[in-house]
This record gives structure tokens, sequence and C-alpha cells, in this order.
């Protein structure tokens, strides 16, 4: 399927999304019922880094944080027929296909 059949499901259903660096991310919720929707397409992931700001851990002075640390966060996407990558939370999306027993 095309993103503008996915982008009208989004708009009927009321649900919200991002659009970041070409990519379409939405809350896991939202992602499994899209996938479901077009089909259960196959599924791939990818880990990115980020960067987890302590509390507490910024400095007026110097404007900075000094307590940063990175993290992994795994990712899952499906792509539709025109190259968008529709994307979510890896971890989340396990629990919700757990929990739907699919």
């Amino acid at each position: 399927m095309h993103f503008e059949v996915v982008k009208e499901f989004l708009e009927e259903i009321g649900a919200d999304w991002i659009e970041l660096d070409g990519e379409i991310h939405l809350d896991p919720e939202v992602f499994y019922r899209v996938w479901k929707y077009i089909g259960q397409p196959e599924l791939n992931t990818y880990v990115i880094e980020d960067e987890v700001v302590e509390p507490g851990s910024y400095d007026p002075p110097e404007m900075k944080y000094t307590n940063v640390r990175k993290i992994k966060v795994k990712k899952v996407y499906f792509e539709t027929l025109d190259g968008k990558r529709i994307v979510t939370n890896y971890p989340e999306f396990q629990r919700i296909l757990k929990r739907e027993g699919s």
C-alpha cells in the first residue's frame, strides 16, 4: 500500500503521527492497528543511539548537562510501496503482539 492509504486510515481513526527524517513515527498501539489494516507486511528492525540526561545534571554556569548517558533504542518498521518507513518502538510493539496473541 502507498502512504496515502495509510494516511487516510490514520485520519479515519483520529491518530497522530510525526514525520521525522522521512520516516513516519507512530504510537505502538496505532502502529499495530495500521500494520494489521494493511495486511501485516514484513517487519524489519534497527537500533538508534539516544542520550538520556540524568535529573538534576544541568550546570547553569556551563550551560550544559553534566551527566548524560547513551542508550540504544530498538525500532521496528515496515515500508509502504512508495518507500515511506512506518516506525515505532520495538519493545512496546512486542508487548502488544503478545497481548493480542498475534
